[in-house]
């Protein structure tokens, strides 16, 4: 998957269910929400895990293999 869109999706579920808690929360109390609460953290922590990730990945990548001075490829002979 692109990973705009995963990062899209996660921060947009993220600030989704704070909204829902945030509602829950004043309709009834905080023990009765606190499970929206902590999926609105987990998803938080998943998005910055995920926006970590993608960082570190073009970096640990290795360059392309340098190119030997001298070496030529062998002349294919002509039919």
């Amino acid at each position: 998957m692109n990973s705009k869109l995963v990062k899209t999706i996660l921060l947009a579920a993220t600030i989704g269910f704070f909204i829902l808690w945030v509602l829950e929360w004043r309709r009834t109390d905080l023990s009765n929400s606190y499970w929206l609460l902590m999926l609105s953290l987990t998803l938080l922590l998943g998005h910055q895990y995920y926006r970590l990730k993608i960082i570190e990945k073009p970096a640990s990548k290795p360059s392309a293999k340098p190119v030997q001075k001298g070496r030529t490829l062998p002349k294919q002979k002509s039919r």
